[in-house]
């Protein structure tokens, strides 16, 4: 399978990060190891080698500049702030007794591979599709404690999460759990969305978490996406198709049986994160959830 297979937003993302902790005025949002990782990742494919060459180019800097101006005002930085309050979630599950952390379309994100070395207590299972595993499993394998760090390979087209999970040795259903999905939700149908919380309500039989990324809708002055994202993501094959307001997500919750626990919107994020003043435009429209699955 080809670079092609790979979602073209999985290399934006890890592109956008490496951009951040290297270029940025705002390098201490992402660690080193993080960045380290994903340079390691991107140069596993030819894609991503020619993305993190691109990286090293003032003039592409100058260019992306451009790009996100016209598409997305401020989505690097944003990245880096969404990845800092999904860590920082997982980080309190964890020290609140959650032993089992599972990333649902984890791209290349690299959290639970950075968090099983130092909590060995903890069961980490990241869940894709094979092409996008290759790639992380070619770049990090030498560094996978394999007892506690696992890949399982989903293709959703033909193959459902609950039935994966039941049959995959890794997966223990007694577990304290707390599920992942960043940049994911936006992506599938509200039907699969509901399928998602009915599966995680059968799957686990301890206390279950959800934390997830959503997007307000277009018309809401929440969010400052521009037409023309929204057109390119089209041409890439990869159409938003769900979006919930912030203020109606209680209630969405509690129609597929979950509770609200928080929302960080990019303000909330900026507050939190932010060492010193802001002077640049930011992305709004994409917050954070957590929430409790209800058995």
């Amino acid at each position: 399978m080809s670079d092609k297979s790979v979602s073209s937003t999985a290399f934006t993302v890890l592109q956008g990060l490496v951009y951040m902790g290297l270029y940025s005025d705002h390098k201490y949002l992402v660690s080193e190891e993080t960045c380290l990782n994903a340079q390691k990742i991107m140069s596993m494919s030819e894609v991503g080698s020619k993305r993190l060459a691109q990286c090293k180019s003032v003039f592409y800097h100058k260019i992306a500049n451009i790009q996100e101006w016209a598409l997305l005002p401020g989505i690097r930085l944003h990245y880096a702030l969404r990845k800092r309050k999904i860590e920082q979630i997982t980080k309190q599950a964890i020290d609140n007794g959650c032993t089992q952390v599972i990333n649902l379309g984890a791209g290349f994100d690299c959290l639970l591979w950075q968090l099983h070395d130092k909590y060995k207590q903890v069961n980490f299972i990241e869940v894709d599709h094979p092409t996008t595993s290759k790639y992380k499993k070619a770049a990090l394998e030498n560094d996978v404690d394999t007892d506690n760090f696992h890949f399982l390979e989903v293709d959703f087209s033909h193959q459902i999460l609950q039935e994966e999970l039941k049959r995959y040795s890794a997966f223990n259903p007694n577990l304290k759990t707390l599920f992942i999905a960043e940049g994911v939700l936006m992506y599938l149908s509200e039907s699969d969305i509901r399928s998602l919380f009915s599966s995680m309500s059968k799957l686990i039989q301890q206390e279950c978490t959800f934390c997830f990324t959503c997007l307000e809708p277009v018309q809401s002055e929440k969010n400052n996406t521009p037409w023309l994202l929204q057109l390119y993501l089209r041409m890439i094959g990869e159409p938003l198709q769900c979006v919930v307001d912030s203020k109606e997500m209680s209630g969405f919750l509690s129609e597929v049986n979950a509770e609200l626990l928080s929302i960080s919107d990019t303000n909330d994020m900026v507050a939190e994160f932010i060492q010193k003043p802001l002077n640049q435009a930011l992305h709004h429209g994409e917050y954070v959830v957590l929430s409790k699955i209800l058995n």
